[in-house]
């Protein structure tokens, strides 16, 4: 392997049995001195990424002639917003920030490509590298792109495809400055006393410490975010909460209890419909309906469990990050109590659409930070489509199972999500039998009255037993 090389690229071109050179140049800070030092900006490949709750896309185009976010959405029909570099750093770790390849296939990317560059006789491209450049005949380079679909951008505009800056609507942009600096999330307030508490002593409260992470929807997601990350050595991409609590062990678990409980709590009230009460009430419940949903389903219980934990948390990331706004949208339901949310959510930060903002609203936000997060693929799309009842795509079954368990729990009175759900339709594309049905409704009876503890637990210690796939856990809480 060449130094410095995207070792992902090189291997990907070699098995393709593609011809390329390289082109050593002295280090540079970005990609436009790379450009200039090439010597051959009218035929230099550059890959622009962007993202939506469906994942990452490269449109790959000439430099300095990136196509709009406009065309972008109308072609795809996604809403997309462009990844800054060190954004997009923690999907292409191997590569130099602001160095990504146009050869989105190494990566298994969708990727869209310029019919100007495509037709190219000879280009260049950098090779994730700040001092290595891949100079490569057209016919070699439409090899590597693989399944890239065509597109003509002529007529575009150079530039960065949008006036973002002028707009005060939300961008992916203005919104990835506030979720990048979220490491920590405060836990819901019952707990943050007895966690501060069990994380002086994890030796002997780990367990305890533990069990109070699987029932804190923001406290979870910071712990599999760093089970993920790769800092302690481990390659595997696994979701379960279990597994990642275990790979933490007890002290870095305690340390993340501790950074958590030190953060400032959520500047909400603990009642009415979109109180932290109601809000956590509702992510127990659901986590605990698709748990028994995913048990008679033979889906994976643990994966099912986080996907209703964490579905919802975009609301408390609202109040965290806009609480002007979340203070409209707590006055818009007390105004409208048969409104659903999205509507709701709409008349506070506009549709989005017609422009380059992002359409706003808590499954954006939620499925956005888990997608930069890099949380597990179903847990990002519950979070992210369980508005969207006719999504079908990978890991629709997660998604539905949220969709049934939040109109499941709205005749419960359960849940702020008041748009009609058809169960029945759910159910069969679920497969679920009535009695299958049955049995979860009155299993989440059974639970109910500890389940409702939790959220405010008398001074006794509180528990409610929670399987996972191989494992049974007692979830323990007081204060």
């Amino acid at each position: 392997m060449r130094l410095n090389v995207s070792e992902r690229l090189e291997q990907y071109l070699a098995r393709r049995g593609l011809a390329w050179t390289p082109m050593d140049i002295a280090p540079v800070t970005n990609l436009d001195e790379a450009i200039r030092a090439s010597g051959q900006a009218a035929d230099f490949a550059v890959a622009t990424v962007l993202i939506d709750v469906s994942g990452l896309l490269m449109v790959v185009h000439r430099a300095g002639n990136p196509p709009s976010l406009a065309q972008l959405r109308k072609f795809t029909g996604r809403p997309l917003q462009q990844l800054e570099p060190l954004q997009a750093a923690s999907f292409f770790d191997d590569c130099h920030p602001g160095f990504i390849p146009p050869v989105g296939a190494a990566w298994d990317l969708d990727v869209l490509v310029d019919e100007d560059i495509y037709n190219s006789r000879q280009l260049c491209f950098t090779s994730g590298s700040e001092q290595v450049l891949i100079q490569m005949a057209g016919e070699e380079f439409q090899r590597a792109l693989g399944n890239a679909r065509r597109m003509d951008f002529t007529g575009n505009e150079a530039g960065n495809g949008g006036d973002d800056e002028a707009d005060a609507t939300p961008t992916l942009n203005k919104v990835a400055d506030r979720l990048k600096g979220l490491t920590r999330l405060p836990p819901m307030p019952a707990l943050a006393g007895r966690m501060a508490e069990l994380a002086q002593d994890p030796e002997q409260h780990g367990d305890e410490l533990a069990n109070l992470v699987g029932i804190d929807p923001g406290l979870a997601a910071q712990v599999l975010r760093y089970a993920r990350s790769g800092l302690f050595g481990q390659t595997r991409q696994n979701g379960s909460l279990a597994e990642a609590i275990e790979l933490l062990g007890a002290d870095r678990l305690a340390h993340v209890a501790r950074g958590a409980a030190g953060v400032r709590s959520f500047r909400v009230a603990r009642d009415g419909a979109l109180g932290i009460n109601s809000l956590w009430r509702h992510s127990l419940y659901c986590a605990f309906m698709c748990r028994a949903l995913a048990e008679r389903l033979e889906l994976d219980q643990d994966m099912a469990y986080l996907c209703g934990l964490l579905h919802n948390f975009g609301l408390l990331l609202i109040a965290w990050l806009y609480p002007s706004e979340f203070r409209e949208l707590q006055a818009l339901r007390e105004i409208n109590p048969e409104s659903d949310m999205r509507s709701l959510e709409r008349e506070v930060f506009g549709s989005g659409e017609g422009g380059d903002s992002v359409p706003m609203g808590h499954a954006t936000l939620g499925g956005l930070l888990y997608r930069l997060w890099q949380l597990p693929e179903p847990v990002i799309k519950a979070a992210g489509l369980h508005q969207s009842p006719d999504y079908q795509g990978a890991d629709e079954d997660y998604v539905r199972m949220v969709l049934l368990a939040n109109g499941l729990l709205k005749k419960r009175g359960i849940g702020d999500e008041l748009s009609p759900d058809d169960i029945p339709a759910l159910t069969d594309a679920l497969g679920l039998g009535s009695v299958a049905l049955e049995e979860v409704q009155q299993e989440i009876s059974s639970l109910s009255a500890d389940l409702d503890a939790l959220i405010t637990p008398p001074r006794t210690l509180s528990s409610v037993s929670y399987s996972s796939n191989d494992t049974e856990v007692d979830f323990l809480c007081g204060v």
